[in-house]
């Protein structure tokens, strides 16, 4: 298991939100259609290159993978190994995979239940 799979969301909303911006993250994880449409939008850029859509010209080289291994089979491209453009997908796999994580951290948090205790009744 990772570091990140390790974490309790809690601690890293601690660490880096105030209380206010903790419940509107909070808010917008509970309202799972805004929660979503966020989601897809953020990871669009990697799940959306190079996908073909009806009625729009296919341009190959916008997909991130295969713009990696299109420059590097270019005359006038970057030269890459198979090592490098290896090392380069493992590192956007990991990038993907990090934010999906953040997303489904989110997901998890929640307000911590506040339980008042009760006082003794000075009255009895």
């Amino acid at each position: 298991m990772s570091i990140i799979e390790n974490m309790n969301p809690n601690d890293i909303s601690r660490e880096i939100l105030n209380d206010i911006e903790t419940d509107r993250v909070i808010a917008l994880a509970q309202d799972p259609i805004a929660f979503n449409a966020m989601k897809k939008y953020i990871l669009a850029v990697v799940y959306k290159q190079g996908v073909m859509e009806k009625g729009a010209e296919y341009k190959g080289t916008v997909n991130f993978a295969l713009n990696l291994a299109w420059s590097a089979t270019q005359q006038n491209g970057i030269p890459r190994s198979d090592e490098e453009l290896g090392q380069n997908l493992r590192a956007l796999t990991y990038a993907v995979q990090l934010v999906e994580s953040g997303f489904r951290e989110m997901g998890e948090l929640k307000k911590p239940m506040v339980v008042k205790e009760l006082k003794e009744n000075l009255a009895e």
